[in-house]
């Protein structure tokens, strides 16, 4: 037998390779290294073989094992290749899905309005993921490692740092709400965080987004300053669903009706129908209402006690996108009101009958006493006939004054000069001794947006001038004229004037106190007249004596409707 040192270094390779597949297979656990064991093995069994010169046909043996092995491994690679292919080709699928997620995941980061931020557990900044565009007060760059107390406010970093490491410690969601300062202003921003684990690491981030609830606290503010302004409002206010369900009353509510809220919330208003309103008045409200208008008028209402109260009702509807949501009602309470109302009623019918029918017997006395009389007795019932008769033009002023107040109605379009030139010509009847200047400096076809028989204003201003002069011969003028806004009527005389303690009571700037006495009431029927007409009234002194009185209306446009002539 020849031994030769490449059949003994053969031997010894194969050997120390099966050695080694076989620390590998106890090593790694991988059945591929049986497979190569054997391999070797067999390997070295025939090189043993051939150094023992053992006969042919046995060292044949281990080589055809390993052939066929060989075999099998050529397979076995065969199907290795076109599995790792196959598994290649499904991390490229998974590569590339991962980039459009993590592509997806940017897009959706840029285009979020919340800041995200990335922070360790000890609240230092680590990453700004989200709104690096929007920070001003502090650039990105220096954000980064930067402890929370560096970036915010005190009292703001105290709230995150302890929403940052609880949620580290535990895991938890926390949220905060937080101010910030700016130049123009305090915004307030919503914090939440999340805790970010990673595999096999202790180590734990936490990711924190804030995102901007300015508008939402304004929204709020204004929504507390309404429900206070609701709750300490003087006026009765319901608000109720689409059906007409009570879902809320105010306190003034609770004490004009006398139902608690409980008794109310969950019903409909049915319960404070008091039996006395027309048939037809709930149906048309709730059809007003329904179809997205405004109703306002008045109600008769039955309180808790039985007793009755009059109120002034609005209801509103709440829409949102053109579909009723609620309904907000408000009542006033004008049971006073309407106490004053008949109590006015009562003394006009007096004025009108009982006191213009007493008068008219008094002034025909005291015209037979002067046709039967003479001397101081004529006198005398001359002197009564004239008092008479300022006394009922007092009452017939009176009379107008209260049919002003229960008849005013709607502004609208008025030609005015016309009327005017009307009122000058029975002025000028009446009191022909009078020299009254009229100059119309506007259109002839100018118009006023005011109440009909505003111009019995400038009547009694004309009236007054006149019948107040000190002269025989009384100089009245009575000028107009327009802008593209205002119709301004002006009214002068030279007469003593309109004491000044009279005109500053109707202007306002002085109060009526028991020792203001006027010369009557036809300068208040001007007032009254101008303000329902939406006009201003002013008064000055004229130069050298007398009064000038300045009436303010607003010039009609195209727009506010035809003319009543």
């Amino acid at each position: 037998m020849l031994v030769t040192t490449p059949i003994l270094l053969s031997l010894l390779l194969r050997t120390l390779g099966v050695g080694l597949s076989v620390y590998l297979l106890y090593r790694e656990r991988d059945r591929r290294f049986v497979f190569l064991v054997v391999l070797l093995s067999l390997m070295a069994l025939r090189q043993a073989l051939t150094l023992f010169d053992v006969g042919q046909a046995v060292r044949e043996a281990p080589a055809f094992l390993v052939t066929v092995l060989v075999v099998g491994l050529v397979f076995y690679l065969v199907q290795y290749v076109r599995q790792e292919n196959e598994t290649k080709a499904q991390l490229r699928a998974m590569n590339r899905e991962l980039q459009a997620s993590r592509n997806r995941l940017r897009a959706a980061m840029n285009a979020s309005p919340e800041y995200i931020f990335l922070l360790d557990d000890s609240a230092r900044y680590r990453e700004v993921l989200s709104g690096e565009d929007r920070i001003t007060v502090h650039p990105p760059d220096d954000i980064v490692d930067s402890a929370v107390e560096e970036v915010l406010p005190e009292e703001t970093a105290a709230a995150v740092r302890e929403a940052v490491e609880r949620t580290a410690e535990t895991g938890e969601t926390q949220r905060t709400e937080y101010p910030m300062a700016r130049d123009d202003g305090v915004e307030w921003y919503a914090a939440r965080t999340a805790c970010v684990r990673y595999p096999e690491q202790e180590e734990r981030h936490v990711l924190l987004t804030a995102r901007d609830v300015t508008e939402r606290k304004e929204r709020e503010r204004k929504l507390r300053r309404f429900r206070r302004a609701i709750e300490t409002a003087g006026h009765a206010i319901y608000i109720t669903d689409d059906s007409g369900t009570i879902t809320y009353v105010n306190p003034a509510f609770e004490e004009i009706t006398g139902y608690a809220s409980e008794d109310a919330i969950g019903r409909t208003p049915e319960f404070l129908d008091s039996g006395q309103m027309p048939e037809d008045y709930f149906a048309e409200l709730w059809a007003t209402v329904q179809s997205g208008e405004v109703w306002e008028d008045e109600i008769l209402n039955e309180r808790r006690d039985g007793s009755l109260y009059y109120a002034q009702q609005t209801v509103a509807p709440v829409t949102d996108s053109g579909t009723v949501r609620e309904f907000v009602a408000i009542q006033t309470d004008i049971t006073p009101l309407k106490e004053r109302e008949r109590q006015l009623n009562v003394l006009s019918r007096v004025l009108r009958h009982n006191l213009r029918n007493e008068m008219n017997v008094i002034l025909g006395k005291a015209q037979a006493i002067q046709e039967s009389a003479d001397g101081d007795l004529a006198a005398d019932a001359a002197q009564i006939e004239r008092v008479g008769g300022r006394l009922l033009n007092l009452a017939e002023t009176y009379r107008e004054i209260l049919d002003l107040i229960e008849t005013s109605g709607a502004r609208h379009r008025i030609q005015l000069l016309d009327r005017l030139r009307t009122e000058v010509r029975e002025f000028r009847e009446v009191h022909p001794e009078a020299d009254l200047d009229v100059e119309f400096d506007c259109p002839d076809d100018v118009a006023v947006v005011a109440i009909p028989g505003v111009e019995r204003a400038v009547c009694e201003l004309l009236e007054n001038a006149a019948v107040h002069s000190d002269r025989e011969s009384p100089r009245v003028s009575l000028s107009v004229e327009a802008t593209g806004t205002h119709v301004r009527i002006r009214v002068a005389d030279t007469g003593p004037g309109i004491p000044p303690t009279e005109w500053k009571v109707l202007t306002g700037e002085h109060e009526i106190d028991p020792l203001s006495h006027g010369t009557g009431l036809g300068l208040w029927l001007v007032h009254w007249l101008i303000t329902s007409a939406g006009g201003r009234l002013s008064f000055e002194e004229n130069d050298p004596r007398g009064s000038v009185v300045t009436i303010q209306l607003q010039r009609a446009s195209d727009a506010d409707g035809g003319s009543d002539g």
